[in-house]
């Protein structure tokens, strides 16, 4: 017996036609799929969310602003009046797909070859669609994000997405240069997983393991990250903990201690550099050069 179509395995969840259409581009846009936005091709890793109806395009029709809204309260999409996070990439964005959202995609979806970029097809026949079977949006567009700037720097010859290598600890993204790799890239958003930020920093802070570039979702995630370090022993940092307002801490702030510390501290000796998803979304090729020259990560305009 063959692969139920879409429309059937919808009616599963009780999930209509049109709610099913408007999950489709969620899902695709959430596997880096670029639609025409205001006459500009537009996807998850070049900027910021258009609207649920400019997402749609032609396809939107007038009664699927219901469809939406019962989606939203069913809790396909994140609501504040439930306490939600609705924000990505410091943006408010009104369809954000809860966990439960992502796992009915990804079974709905799941023989839809269309919306699976090439690094998940080479290494899954079909789903997850997300990785790790708990990826959400946040993390995905920081990764696609950094994947979509870095890779246009000059001396960055390809970007390797949630590589395959038999380790312990994956990366999110390995950026090479002609077959010596760079950095690696690493988006931390699940600000619970305190345990495994510390053995991912543990396996690369040694000399050999080359640079890491630490992606958070904002300023105080980025300040917790590295307090959660000092407080744990694991590092000390010149001048100590990160104090006051985590909000006026600015990453190239957090990249001056780091170097100089790297210098000096009897505890510390990784090779590190921070940003953030918004300012990776917002930021130009000249902004990630300066990063990477900063950090010493070598590259040439």
């Amino acid at each position: 017996m063959g692969e139920r179509p879409p429309f059937d395995k919808a009616k599963t969840y009780g999930i209509t036609k049109p709610q099913a259409r408007i999950l489709f581009r969620v899902a695709a846009w959430f596997n880096g799929v670029s639609y025409t936005v205001h006459g500009q091709l537009r996807s998850i890793a070049s900027g910021y969310e258009p609207t649920l109806r400019e997402l749609c395009g032609e396809n939107w029709e007038p009664d699927w602003s219901d469809e939406h809204q019962q989606l939203t309260e069913r809790g396909f999409f994140k609501s504040a009046k439930r306490g939600e996070n609705v924000y990505l990439a410091g943006r408010r964005c009104a369809w954000l797909p809860s966990q439960t959202c992502m796992e009915v995609i990804e079974h709905i979806f799941s023989n839809q070859d269309q919306i699976y970029p090439p690094w998940v097809l080479d290494e899954h026949t079909r789903p997850p669609t997300f990785r790790d079977g708990n990826e959400l949006m946040e993390h995905r567009k920081g990764t696609l994000a950094a994947a979509y700037l870095f890779g246009n720097l000059e001396r960055v010859s390809s970007v390797e997405i949630y590589p395959r290598v038999n380790l312990p600890q994956r990366p999110d993204l390995r950026l090479w240069s002609h077959g010596e790799q760079l950095a690696r890239v690493e988006v931390l958003t699940d600000h619970r997983k305190t345990e495994s930020w510390r053995n991912k920093f543990e396996q690369w802070r040694v000399k050999e393991a080359g640079p890491t570039v630490w992606l958070f979702e904002n300023r105080q995630h980025m300040v917790r990250f590295w307090n959660h370090l000092i407080d744990h022993g694991i590092i000390t940092l010149d001048g100590g903990r990160f104090g006051g307002r985590a909000s006026n801490w600015s990453p190239r702030r957090v990249n001056d201690r780091l170097q100089r510390s790297r210098k000096g501290a009897p505890n510390y000796s990784s090779h590190d550099a921070v940003w953030t998803i918004p300012g990776v979304v917002e930021g130009d090729r000249v902004d990630a050069f300066r990063l990477f020259k900063r950090a010493n990560i070598i590259l040439q305009s």
